[in-house]
């Protein structure tokens, strides 16, 4: 008896769940509005402006992207404001980019808001960050001619490229892993609209939840090269190593990096020995009719060395006075200290960290010199 009991209670509670299935009503895809980009910028210390943009697939809409803006203390509040503007149930299965206004990100408030995106079942730890110049409200809203669909446009941008000397890890998951881990500060790319074009101007630089200071697209690919990545963007170098003022463009950048340290807490150094191998397609300076030779070829590899062991180490050097650690190499301490690992610790690390860089430049091929 008591196991036809057990099969009457499972058949009741089956039925029970079919019913609650029927009944549940699904919102048509129509009246859905996948947000695809989502930008934050700061009013003041309880306020900040919410602008979402949702694509529009409609062949009646007028414009390809829908847009709304609200003020609000909280980023599920100001959802349920946005849906009261629109006429659509806000979701964001579809959210591509977060853009943080640049005074938001000084701040200190960009952890917070990614927190609670990470937290979301709907958003995926793939949506892509970027910090604007400006306001992102006038970024979404602002008319490209020859790009229809910002959300598409600003996604495609800020896709990691090897023609991009940004760091990749500028998504949700890979800010929170930077901004949870004692060895690592995070960086995000800094975009700005010039004319009707968005263009990436450089790489924001945290230090304790706070934008502290932007380096370059060149500096940035430093990090790149530090941290291993294996293929670089092209290698844009202006040198003067006695034979006047040179430039070039190294191409199908190749890297290999190799880290020391000495194991000390005390009187920590570090030796970075990174190996490039290139392809020179472009040249210009008094070398120019000489470059045919493995000779000169030779002679032209040991003043780019000299020329980026220069940059890599003042680079470094700035990295160290300002006590932010974007590549990590505070890990290579980390992992010989017994006890637990701080940031503190790493700042105090950083603050007295001897490094020594060396590179070894091979140029392959001169591409299209000829």
């Amino acid at each position: 008896m008591s196991r036809k009991l057990l099969y009457l209670t499972l058949f009741l509670h089956l039925f029970v769940l079919t019913a609650c299935a029927e009944k549940e009503k699904k919102v048509p895809l129509e009246d859905v509005g996948m947000v695809g980009i989502i930008a934050f910028d700061y009013m003041d210390k309880d306020n900040m402006k919410l602008t979402v943009a949702i694509p529009q697939y409609s062949p009646e809409a007028q414009r390809s992207t829908q847009t709304f803006t609200v003020v609000t203390e909280l980023v599920s509040n100001g959802v349920v404001e946005i849906e009261k503007l629109s006429d659509k149930k806000i979701v964001f299965n579809q959210l591509r980019v977060v853009l943080f206004n640049e005074e938001f990100a000084r701040q200190g408030n960009v952890r917070k808001v990614i927190q609670h995106l990470y937290r979301n079942a709907e958003v995926g730890n793939k949506v892509l960050i970027a910090i604007v110049k400006d306001k992102g409200e006038d970024m979404l809203k602002f008319n490209y001619p020859d790009k229809p669909n910002i959300n598409f446009y600003l996604n495609d941008l800020l896709q990691p490229s090897i023609n991009t000397a940004f760091n990749p890890n500028t998504n949700i998951h890979d800010f929170m892993y930077t901004i949870t881990n004692p060895v690592f500060d995070p960086i995000i790319p800094l975009v700005d609209k010039t004319n009707d074009k968005i263009e990436i101007k450089g790489v924001a630089v945290f230090k304790d939840g706070h934008m502290f200071e932007l380096i370059t697209p060149n500096e940035a690919l430093i990090i790149q090269a530090i941290q291993g990545r294996k293929n670089l963007a092209p290698l844009d170098i202006n040198m003067e190593q006695g034979h006047g003022k040179e430039k070039l463009l190294i191409d199908l950048v190749q890297n290999d990096v190799h880290i020391e340290s000495n194991k000390s807490m005390t009187s920590p150094k570090l030796t970075i020995s990174i190996t490039i191998k290139g392809t020179l397609s472009e040249y210009k300076g008094e070398r120019e009719n000489d470059l045919f030779t493995t000779e000169s070829i030779a002679d032209l590899e040991k003043d780019v060395n000299k020329e980026l062991e220069h940059d890599i180490k003042k680079f470094l050097s700035e990295l160290n006075e300002w006590q932010v650690d974007p590549s990590g190499i505070s890990e290579y301490f980390r992992m010989y200290y017994h006890g637990k690992w701080t940031t503190e610790k790493k700042r105090e690390i950083l603050s007295k960290v001897a490094i020594d860089v060396h590179v070894k430049t091979s140029i392959i091929s001169t591409g299209t010199l000829k």
